[in-house]
């Protein structure tokens, strides 16, 4: 369920309640609505516990998928087990003797996690399954990915070397974010943004901004972005009565064309990053609410 769907849940029963037609004197024709201003006290509490509600129901879904994994993981030389594996591996440090883990006796698990730079990994295979590509990204101490550093990657995939199966083809991807290029039009509600997307109340500049970034990067590591998940993401900021995605389009490399995005996709380097001049937006007042 999205943010709307948890509030429109809410406000239909908050609505259908015969005291409170009584008390707001409602028309039990129109919606939640068509009656309270979206700057209202009734409708901004709606709003933000939706949200807390939405933002549970992801925590809870992403705990599944992370329990999931391990489990998955678990089970030596399958295609999630070379991404768990590839997430130990610990930069200046030798495994242990003839075996594929290391000795950490006497380290801290600060240390141990300082060491362990592959932040995020994530193995596919191919269709005719020849090679298994292995998506790697370590981050910046910001929580903000990139590739691994040269030397990095030379250990790493020394790392590989010794604990990967026989005759298992790995090909190791340590590239730079997929680049995102977006047009979208917002119609906004003249009461809450003005015609650069500010909002009235002065709490953000940039609220639409924000949300487009915080999709991207809160998509999981190699997960799938789509259209329609953005536009829902968009569709629930306060303000935004319409969010018109007119273009989408990423490339990977520096030197290849932006190709357009049919519906969804998954990052060729397992994530995004869009710059301030490819992400392009119109803010149109809401002619229904002038």
């Amino acid at each position: 369920m999205t943010v709307a769907d948890f509030k429109r849940m809410m406000t239909d029963y908050y609505i259908g309640d015969e005291t409170v037609r009584i008390s707001y004197n409602l028309d039990s024709s129109k919606t939640f609505e068509d009656q309270f201003s979206a700057v209202s006290l009734e409708n901004i509490i709606f709003f933000d516990v939706a949200t807390a509600m939405f933002v549970m129901q992801e925590l809870f879904d992403r705990f599944k998928t992370d329990v999931s994994e391990i489990l998955s993981a678990q089970l030596p030389g399958t295609v999630n087990w070379y991404a768990w594996k590839a997430r130990l591996f610990q930069f200046g440090r030798k495994l242990f003797a003839e075996t594929d883990y290391y000795d950490n006796t006497g380290l801290t698990e600060e240390e141990i996690t300082t060491e362990r730079v592959v932040k995020y990994a994530a193995a596919v295979e191919a269709k005719d399954k020849s090679i298994l590509y292995l998506k790697v990204a370590t981050d910046d101490g910001n929580g903000e990915r990139k590739p691994l550093s040269p030397e990095q990657l030379i250990a790493f995939k020394k790392y590989l070397n010794e604990v990967q199966y026989a005759g298992v083809r790995i090909s190791v991807i340590n590239d730079p974010a997929d680049e995102m290029k977006l047009q979208i039009d917002i119609y906004y509600d003249p009461l809450v943004l003005d015609e650069n997307g500010r909002r009235l109340d002065g709490t953000a500049d940039t609220p639409v901004q924000d949300a487009i970034r915080a999709y991207l990067k809160n998509l999981p590591f190699n997960g799938t972005y789509t259209n329609q998940g953005l536009v829902d993401t968009l569709q629930a900021i306060n303000g935004v009565r319409i969010a018109e995605l007119k273009s989408a389009a990423s490339r990977y490399g520096a030197y290849t064309e932006f190709t357009e995005i049919d519906a969804r996709e998954v990052a060729h380097a397992g994530y995004y990053h869009i710059s301030d001049a490819n992400l392009i937006i119109n803010f149109i007042a809401d002619e229904e609410v002038l």
